[in-house]
C-alpha cells in the first residue's frame, strides 16, 4: 500500500511539474518570454515596462516592427493617443518631423499629404486652418511672401485670395440668423424676407426689420434708456431694388471705385436681409455718433444682445467695407459673443464656425 501511494506522490509530482514548466513556456504577451523579447530588440528596462501599459495589440505590434529608439517620447508627447500608435510610428517613416508634429498632424488627420515642408506645418498649426484650403493658403503666401502665417489663414479663409465680387457664392439660408452676405455671397434680385415687421416711430424711422431682430432690438433699447442713452435706427431693411438705386447714385456721385468703399452692388447687402441696421441717437448723425455715449455703450453691450459692429475699424481688408460704427448685425447671443471676445469680424467666425 505505501507502495502504491508513494508512487501516486511520484506521478503527481512529475504532473504538477510538467504543467508548471509547460505554463511558463506558453505564457500571453506579458510572458517572460516576450518581455525577454523586447530586450532583445533593443528596448530597455524602463521601456519595456512602459510598453507592457500598452493594449495587447500594441505590445504585439511593437514586436513586429523594429525597434523604436524614441517610443517614450511619443508617449510623453501631449496630446498623445494610444489608438493611433500605429499611424505615428508608419508616419514617422515617411517624414523627418518632430513628434510633437507627428502627434499633432496624426491627430487631425492631417497625414494625407504627399510633402510636408516648414510652411505648410506651420499652417497646420494655425488656430483657425482648414486642411481643405492648404493649397489656397500655399498659393496665397507665395504671391503675399511677407504676409505672417496667421494672416495668411485669416485672409484665405474670409476669400481675400479672390479679388471682390469675383466669386458669388449662394446664400446659405439654412444657417438661418448667421447666413454671410458680403462680396463674395450674393442674394437673389427677388429674395425678401418672409417675417418683417415695421418699426415704431420710438425706435427708429417707420421702415422695416426682421421680426426676431426688431424684438431683440427693442430690449437693447430699453436697456440702454435705463442708462440714459437713446437708440435710433435710421436704416434697417432695403429691397435690391433700393439698394441698387443707392449704389448707382453713390457711384454716379463718386466714381465706382469709392462708391465700392462704403455701399454694396445690389444682392451684396446685409440690409436686404433684414438682419441688419444702421443706427445713431437722435441727435447725432453718421459722422458724430462714434463720439456718442450711445457708441460707447454698444461697443460694450451690444452682444449681450446679439448684435455686433459689422465693419470694424482696422478690419476693411477683410470685410470690404470703410470702418462703419453705425452699422449692426444681429447674430445670436452666443456668436455675437464670441467675436466680441475674439475680435474676429463676421466673415472669420463665418469660416472658423459656421462655415
Amino acid at each position: 500500500m505505501k507502495k502504491i501511494l508513494g508512487g501516486f506522490c511520484i506521478i503527481l509530482l512529475l504532473l504538477t511539474g510538467f504543467l508548471l514548466w509547460n505554463q511558463f513556456h506558453n505564457q500571453t504577451p506579458n510572458s517572460v518570454e516576450e518581455k525577454n523579447a523586447y530586450i532583445l530588440k533593443g528596448y530597455t528596462e524602463e521601456e519595456k515596462n512602459k510598453i507592457e501599459t500598452l493594449s495587447p495589440e500594441n505590445q504585439a505590434y511593437l514586436l513586429e516592427e523594429d525597434y523604436q529608439s524614441s517610443i517614450l517620447t511619443y508617449f510623453e508627447t501631449p496630446n498623445f493617443d494610444e489608438t493611433k500608435l500605429k499611424d505615428y510610428i508608419h508616419f514617422s517613416k515617411l517624414y523627418g518631423l518632430s513628434q510633437d508634429d507627428i502627434v499633432f498632424i496624426v491627430n487631425h488627420q492631417y497625414n494625407d499629404l504627399e510633402k510636408y515642408d516648414v510652411k505648410t506645418v506651420a499652417l497646420m498649426h494655425e488656430t483657425y486652418y482648414i486642411h481643405e484650403f492648404l493649397e489656397r493658403y500655399l498659393n496665397y503666401s507665395n504671391i503675399h511672401p511677407t504676409e505672417q502665417i496667421e494672416s495668411v489663414v485669416a485672409n484665405v479663409n474670409s476669400n481675400l485670395d479672390y479679388a471682390f465680387y469675383t466669386q458669388d457664392y449662394a446664400v446659405d439660408f439654412d444657417k438661418q440668423y448667421l447666413i454671410l452676405v458680403n462680396k463674395y455671397y450674393k442674394l437673389s434680385s427677388d429674395y425678401t424676407p418672409s417675417n418683417l415687421v415695421t418699426i415704431a416711430s420710438q425706435y427708429g424711422r417707420n421702415l422695416s426689420l426682421e421680426s426676431t431682430v426688431y424684438e431683440q432690438y427693442q430690449l437693447m433699447w430699453n436697456a440702454a434708456k435705463k442708462e440714459g442713452l437713446t437708440l435710433y435706427i435710421r436704416s434697417p431693411y432695403r429691397s435690391y431694388a433700393t439698394q441698387q438705386r443707392l449704389y448707382n447714385n453713390y457711384v454716379a456721385q463718386d466714381g465706382k471705385v469709392a462708391a465700392d468703399t462704403y455701399s454694396a452692388r445690389a444682392g451684396y447687402s446685409e440690409h436686404q436681409t433684414g438682419l441688419a441696421f444702421d443706427v445713431t441717437s437722435p441727435t447725432t448723425n453718421f459722422d458724430t455718433f462714434p463720439n456718442s455715449k450711445e457708441f460707447k455703450w454698444l461697443l460694450e453691450h451690444a452682444h449681450e444682445y446679439g448684435f455686433i459692429l459689422r465693419y470694424p475699424k482696422g478690419k476693411e481688408y477683410i470685410t470690404g467695407y470703410m470702418y462703419e460704427p453705425w452699422h449692426y448685425r444681429y447674430v445670436g447671443v452666443d456668436a455675437a459673443t464670441i467675436i466680441h471676445d475674439t475680435g474676429l469680424t463676421f466673415e472669420e467666425y463665418y469660416a472658423y464656425y459656421v462655415r
